[in-house]
């Protein structure tokens, strides 16, 4: 690396680093009106026997752009640096705007009818920009040149060979393919052996579609039973009473309410002991036909000593205890300790 008046001059056989841009040939060998003129990170060169880099930022980018807005003029491109050897030095073309891009500082170019026959010949394929350094940083671009000697790694010819492939487009099939692999499409064929492109992406566009429902769906099961994912759903299920047990814990509950109605009726002297099979299996049946009659029965008996039948035993620990197995069908269904309690005392 050589420098001058604090201008970057790098190249392999002149003083300038050769550059091309990235992802902005067609196929056809046609100039293109945009490139990237300097990608940011870190730029490597070989220049003859010596290797180096030089770094390049977003700040950078911006620092040559003001300067450009503040000198208010194109930027030559000329051919092989002619301009800093001070003789004369035709233009190829002329840079009109610089910006920034997601990859580097991108500029457009106007090509002479020279210059385009020179790209589209491939008789010159590359470009190099002459940076101006401040404090170890660039802070304007003075011109550019189109070479045929680029000394900075990793960057391909402004116009595509004609045997070469773009690589843009080889690198957004392999992404397809990539793609449908994972989504488990089958790459399609053409009659002659060829992948369709266009029919293979249609099929993984259908099967993202089908993915996105069937989310939905994953989603509004998920709302219908209070959950927030799958794992907790499938937890949810596990812990839900078995449809045998459920029956018979339902008609065990069902067994406790009528007991309780039939024990107000007694207690509100609406019946008589030779009622009580009666009440019972009413009850049980149809809970609700069960309350309506005995709130609109008239009074039959003396009063609350009727409810309890002759030779009833009195409740005690024993008789109000439950098995580790009914208590354990309760919690499944959600009852806590004082509903179940209650249930043990009839209440």
């Amino acid at each position: 690396m050589e420098t001058r008046k604090n201008i970057l001059i790098l190249s392999d056989t002149s003083d300038t680093l050769a550059l091309a841009p990235v992802g902005f040939s067609d196929g056809e060998k046609t100039p293109p009106e945009e490139f990237l003129l300097i990608r940011y990170g870190d730029n490597d060169y070989t220049k003859g026997e010596e290797r180096g880099k030089f770094a390049f930022g977003e700040a950078d980018a911006d620092e040559i752009i003001s300067d450009f807005s503040q000198r208010g003029k194109d930027i030559v491109f000329d051919y092989e640096h002619q301009t800093l050897k001070g003789t004369e030095a035709p233009a190829s073309g002329w840079i009109r705007s610089i910006a920034k891009s997601a990859e580097g500082l991108v500029a457009k170019v106007d090509w002479t009818e020279r210059a385009k026959k020179f790209l589209s010949g491939r008789e010159y394929r590359y470009h190099s920009p002459v940076l101006h350094f401040k404090s170890g940083r660039p802070y304007r671009l003075h011109s550019v040149a189109l070479t045929n000697h680029p000394a900075l790694h990793g960057y391909p010819a402004l116009v595509a060979d004609d045997n070469k492939p773009n690589k843009q487009e080889e690198t957004m099939n392999e992404h397809l393919k990539k793609i449908a692999a994972m989504l488990g499409v089958t790459v399609v064929a053409l009659a002659d052996g060829k992948e369709d492109e266009k029919a293979t992406a249609e099929a993984a566009e259908a099967k993202v579609k089908a993915l996105l429902d069937d989310g939905k769906g994953l989603q509004n099961l998920l709302s219908l039973h209070d959950c927030k994912t799958a794992e907790e759903l499938t937890l949810k299920i596990k812990g839900m009473v078995p449809a045998t047990e459920k029956q018979q814990l339902e008609e065990k509950l069902a067994g406790i309410e009528a007991e309780k109605a039939v024990a107000k009726a007694f207690s509100d002297g609406k019946l008589i002991e030779a009622q009580r099979e009666w009440a019972v299996a009413l009850a049980k049946k149809d809970l609700k036909a069960f309350s309506d009659y005995a709130e609109k029965a008239p009074k039959v008996a003396p009063g609350p000593a009727a409810s309890v039948p002759a030779g009833t035993p009195p409740k005690t620990e024993e008789t109000l205890a439950m098995s580790d197995n009914e208590k354990g069908i309760f919690q499944k269904l959600g009852l806590t300790d004082e509903q179940i309690n209650k249930i043990k005392e009839g209440k």
